[in-house]
């Protein structure tokens, strides 16, 4: 499983109806669930983004395949990266 950092601008259509925002975080926790991943964090934010989410995918076709589906939406734009562990890192240097 690999972790990735998904940061989103919700859309003036997100924000006009923001009485179903949490409908629409609901659908999107299933979406990456059907793809075989999970949400490990999701959290509103004020800045640049709007919201931040953090998702343990299988693969980056799986990530895709969320990403694309959501997007049918029209209700966000994402920007997403891929996230190690330090403990990660500290391996792949001693390799």
């Amino acid at each position: 499983m690999t972790l990735f950092v998904i940061l989103g601008i919700l859309t003036q259509k997100a924000l006009a109806h923001m009485d179903r925002a949490a409908e629409r975080d609901a659908d999107g926790d299933r979406i990456i669930a059907s793809v075989g991943g999970r949400v490990l964090a999701h959290y509103y934010t004020f800045g640049r983004y709007d919201f931040v989410v953090v998702v343990d995918l299988p693969s980056e076709a799986a990530l895709a395949k969320a990403l694309v589906e959501m997007g049918r939406w029209g209700t966000v734009t994402t920007e997403t990266m891929t996230a190690l562990a330090p403990d990660e890192v500290y391996s792949a240097l001693k390799e």
